[in-house]
This record gives C-alpha cells, sequence and structure tokens, in this order.
C-alpha cells in the first residue's frame, strides 16, 4: 500500500464534524425558536472537534499531503459554510407587524424590496393578533440605489 492513503482518525472526525453539523442544521431548521441555542450548542462541538484534530495531527506525527489536506478541510465549518452561503436564500433585513384597517400587516424587508401581507382574519382592539397566522402576499415594492421606489407591485 502507499503511503498516501488518507488518515482514518482524521476521516472519522470529518465524518463525525459533517454528521454533526448536519443534525444540528436539521434541528435549527425544524425549530426556528431554539435554533440560537442548537448554533451555540454546534460552536462548542466545533471548537471541540478542532481541539481533538490537532491532538490527532500532533500526538500521531501526521504529515498533512494530498489526501489528509482534503480531510483535514472537512474536519472544519468551511465546507458547511460554502454550502449555506451556495444554497441560502435572499437574507431577510427585518420583520414587522402591526395592525391597520381591521388587519394584520406583516412587513418583510429585504436588501432591495419590501414585501407586505395582510393577514386573512380581520383583527379588532380587543383581539389584535389574528386566529390564524395565514396571510396573503398585497404588495411587493422595490427600492434602487438611492432607496427610491423603481416599482410596486399589487397582488389581489
Amino acid at each position: 500500500m502507499s503511503n498516501e492513503n488518507p488518515n482514518l482518525k482524521l476521516l472519522s472526525i470529518s465524518v463525525i464534524y459533517i454528521l454533526s453539523t448536519v443534525f444540528m442544521w436539521m434541528l435549527s431548521k425544524n425549530n426556528e425558536s431554539t435554533s440560537l441555542g442548537y448554533l451555540f450548542i454546534l460552536v462548542i462541538i466545533w471548537a471541540i472537534l478542532t481541539i481533538v484534530v490537532g491532538f490527532i495531527i500532533w500526538k500521531d506525527r501526521i504529515k498533512i499531503k494530498k489526501w489528509n489536506i482534503l480531510i483535514l478541510i472537512f474536519c472544519t465549518p468551511i465546507p458547511f459554510l460554502c454550502f449555506l452561503s451556495a444554497t441560502s436564500k435572499e437574507q431577510v433585513r427585518g420583520t414587522w407587524e402591526y395592525n391597520k384597517n381591521n388587519h394584520r400587516i406583516k412587513e418583510i424587508s429585504y436588501e432591495n424590496r419590501k414585501e407586505y401581507s395582510s393577514s386573512v382574519d380581520e383583527t379588532t382592539e380587543e383581539y389584535p393578533i389574528p386566529a390564524n397566522e395565514k396571510y396573503h402576499l398585497d404588495s411587493i415594492v422595490y427600492y434602487g440605489k438611492n432607496s427610491k421606489i423603481i416599482e410596486t407591485k399589487h397582488f389581489k
């Protein structure tokens, strides 16, 4: 056998990295209210595994060549962050909700546009929150470089 084979310890750590990252990411997507907690746990896992990888490299005197470089990259959050940046949607800059004309209005701001949706159910002063979370898109306002309105699309 060639001496260019990947180190199995590094390979197993990279598999643990990938599996734990995917698992925590899936958990955070399922329950967004606890996503910050999962992110905190994920950073702790990354830190522990980075220390373990450093210790394994130091203890076993692993030569960092060809396969081991690729595996070492997968022992870091770099592939996950590249995946997220390649697959993520446009980031939401802010969301606001307020009552207007007996409906709950949801305003979602992106970099170059704002989306306005209104609740299907009516609201009153006594019940300011609609009975269900169903909204329909009312309009989208597109902005230019100087924050000037370029176009407004209305929906019914």
